[in-house]
């Protein structure tokens, strides 16, 4: 269950300048949703690369949250975004963690609303070690670029998911 719809498996990735390489793998089952409920606009869609999500319909544009109506149904803690992030950059155990700190940004581009006291979301990195970045400001860009990559896998998770057992999938509801 994504945001009330079926939630499934995405991946994406991107190569800087430089030659440093950046993955994500996500299982999307976050309680918020990947899309506005009114448009059906995917919140993360900004960040498509060369069409890489195949939508059928024009970009929509987005509609003013309506907060009243979250948290009214009963709540089960069931929900969580889970995934990794790897890059074949050099990364200590310290970096490592600053990267995954800054994917998480990745759920809040994608999902509305996310890290909820529903959601159990957790991002791992990991690091080939192949090539070198230096300092700090390299670092922030890797842990910038690891967001986007994370919320481009999210929505890949949305789109490949497919209705079952009574729960919808994005594309059987807005893709049709």
């Amino acid at each position: 269950r994504n945001g009330g719809l079926k939630g499934g498996t995405g991946t994406a990735s991107l190569e800087l300048p430089g030659g440093v390489v950046v993955g994500a793998i996500v299982a999307a089952n976050a309680y918020g949703q990947a899309h506005d409920p009114i448009t059906g606009e995917l919140y993360a869609r900004f960040l498509e690369q060369n069409g890489e999500f195949k939508l059928k319909h024009p970009p929509r544009p987005l509609s003013a949250p309506d907060y009243s109506d979250l948290f009214t149904t009963s709540l089960v803690p069931s929900n969580t975004v889970i995934g990794c992030v790897a890059t074949n950059a050099r990364l200590s155990k310290a970096q490592a963690q600053k990267v995954a700190q800054m994917a998480h940004d990745g759920i809040a581009r994608a999902v509305f609303p996310a890290h909820t006291m529903f959601d159990g979301d957790v991002i791992f990195c990991l690091a080939t070690g192949e090539v070198e970045i230096a300092g700090p400001a390299e670092l922030s860009r890797l842990g910038a670029v690891a967001a986007d990559v994370f919320a481009r896998a999210l929505v890949h998770g949305v789109l490949q998911a497919y209705s079952v057992g009574g729960l919808v999938s994005y594309r059987d509801l807005y893709e049709k």
